[in-house]
């Protein structure tokens, strides 16, 4: 088996018995001792991840049966990205959280958690579309492509010639705004530093700093890819704490 399926598998793998079955003791199989955590309401190390399987383990199990919450899986060299849709305390959230695994064993971790509205009803939602990976297609075409989008985007150029005509948008607020993708990102008012790029066949995750109303966000894109543009964008964003120094979270 290649390294980037046993990585992908090893990450699913903690998601159902870490923190689905919250089976703690088995943390040293998964996480290092000195574990890089980006996120600031959790402790560094595998004491963070074991004080949070600790509180899981006082709350009701999920009921036998439930869904999964990961949606998609998407992996590139040490890098593995899901995109979850939670249900957490009646409330729901957009997740996605990207490790990085050296030998095997996660060794460092980011995320970016949105709160979401009631979408019953709606026929595009934050986290539907596709699910599947298109593992005949490029990863690195498919980067390209984002790239390109982007450095238009950050050099104020046109960047609507990389988005597909049936262009799908999930995210909210680029709905909401009417520009459509490109429109919105090229508001004069926002400013975004991409940090990462990561891609597995026709899928490309971006991990970016936003910048808004004179504060800083995590933003975590997924894009899809088809016939050379941007065919589907999903994301999520979180304000980065105040206190918290931006380059800390990436």
């Amino acid at each position: 088996m290649d390294t980037i399926t046993t990585n992908k598998q090893k990450v699913l793998s903690f998601y159902k018995q870490i923190v689905g079955q919250r089976k703690a003791e088995l943390i040293p199989e998964f996480i290092i001792e000195n574990y890089k955590q980006h996120n600031p309401t959790v402790k560094q190390g595998r004491e963070g991840i074991t004080e949070m399987i600790n509180y899981l383990k006082t709350l009701p199990p999920p009921p036998e049966g439930a869904k999964s919450p990961i949606v998609r899986a998407i992996q590139d060299g040490d890098f593995v990205v899901t995109h979850l849709d939670v249900q957490f305390m009646g409330k729901r959230m957009a997740v996605i959280d990207l490790f990085k695994l050296k030998d095997g064993m996660l060794i460092e971790h980011w995320d970016a958690i949105q709160p979401l509205p009631d979408e019953s009803g709606k026929t595009v939602t934050a986290t539907n579309g596709t699910t599947g990976i298109d593992h005949h297609a490029s990863a690195e075409s498919s980067k390209l492509i984002v790239e390109q989008f982007y450095k238009a985007v950050v050099d104020k150029q046109p960047a609507d010639p990389f988005i597909d005509k049936a262009y799908l948008e999930h995210d909210a607020s680029v709905i909401t705004s009417g520009k459509g993708l490109a429109g919105y990102l090229a508001n004069s008012e926002m400013s975004v530093k991409v940090h990462r790029i990561i891609a597995e066949g026709d899928f490309v995750v971006v991990q970016s700093q936003l910048n808004k109303q004179y504060k800083a966000f995590m933003f975590y894109e997924i894009f899809r890819v088809a016939n050379n543009k941007i065919a589907e964008h999903w994301s999520a964003e979180q304000a980065i704490p105040d206190g918290v120094k931006p380059e800390d979270m990436f």
